[in-house]
């Protein structure tokens, strides 16, 4: 197993979920506040729609860039590696559908003139089932790479030894 190859996916995943945990602050309190009747709810529409723009570009070029680089190595070097992989394959399916689900609701939202408290309502649950999905993904992905890169390290110490 080469530890430089995972020591650079291992780079790669945490900085760019570093990235998106930043973003994805900045969409939990854009989206709590939705729950607060003293915020303008066009600012805070205008808010989540930059975010929502982040994710839609940024998160889904990582998440190709993933399934090309990262998701092999997996494969390759984790004893559950495909059953892993087809986990979070799969889970990337489900957030960008979870993605689009939020961004569709964004957009009704945003053509209206005064968004009614059911639209903002739905809003809030897409946004937080996406905030989770994309939460719970990124923890797994990341303990997966540490993982892994560990097991590297214990067989480079066994093979020179």
């Amino acid at each position: 197993m080469k530890t430089d190859e995972i020591m650079a996916a291992l780079s790669t995943v945490e900085q760019d979920h570093q990235l998106v945990l930043d973003k994805m602050q900045s969409l939990r309190e854009a989206v709590g506040g939705l729950l607060e009747p003293n915020t303008p709810a066009r600012q805070t529409l205008a808010r989540l729609q930059e975010l929502n723009r982040f994710f839609a570009t940024q998160l889904i070029t990582h998440m190709e860039e993933e399934e090309v680089t990262l998701f092999p190595l997996l494969e390759r070097y984790q004893p559950e590696g495909p059953k892993l992989v087809k986990r979070l394959r799969e889970e990337h399916v489900d957030i960008r559908r979870q993605l689009d689900e939020f961004g569709n609701c964004l957009n009704v939202a945003l053509q209206l003139d005064e968004a009614p408290r059911v639209v903002l309502r739905d809003l809030l649950a897409y946004g937080w089932d996406f905030l989770e999905a994309l939460d719970n993904h990124a923890h797994v992905e990341t303990q997966s790479v540490h993982l892994c890169f560990a097991r590297s390290l214990l067989g480079e110490a066994a093979s020179s030894a």
